[in-house]
């Protein structure tokens, strides 16, 4: 059975995930999905984590940064989920396997109808993860509020 590691990068502050748009040449064009990919031969998923993070959203991050979510199997795949948390949301540095990215509120997420199919299946895991964590609103000038409205509608453009 083939592996797959996904990693979700979440800013708890603000409750919300980063995910990418796959490009037009790639399997699984303009589906909206978290960084990953297969593990290499004699790779770690840990190292698959961090190598795809890297790779994908330009995001340097160690192995403590990780944590595991569980898995999920999508036809002959068993996919791994990893979370990797940050202070603040920024814009990753894509690379060509993706057309565009967002910061999107997991509940926005859950009614993606875009979703790659590994995405979709480990959402709920994320979801009862966030659950978990403190809620805290984080403050945010006006000009921050135009902002993240603008990375919604890039999202659901």
């Amino acid at each position: 059975m083939r592996v797959s590691v996904w990693v979700a990068v979440v800013c708890p502050g603000t409750n919300r995930v980063l995910l990418a748009k796959r490009g037009p040449t790639t399997r699984n064009a303009g589906r909206w999905n978290f960084f990953g990919g297969g593990i290499d031969d004699g790779e770690h998923p840990e190292d698959t984590a961090l190598r795809e993070l890297a790779e994908e959203a330009g995001i340097s991050a160690a192995r403590d940064d990780l944590i595991y979510l569980g898995h999920c199997q999508t036809g002959t795949k068993r996919n791994l989920l990893f979370v990797v948390t940050t202070q603040s949301e920024f814009a990753p540095a894509i690379n060509h396997e993706s057309q565009d990215w967002c910061w999107m509120a997991l509940s926005d997420l859950l009614a993606l109808r875009r979703l790659h199919g590994p995405t979709q299946k480990l959402s709920p895991l994320l979801r009862q993860w966030l659950e978990t964590l403190p809620k805290t609103q984080p403050a945010a000038s006006q000009s921050r509020w135009e902002w993240l409205l603008s990375q919604v509608s890039r999202c659901w453009g």
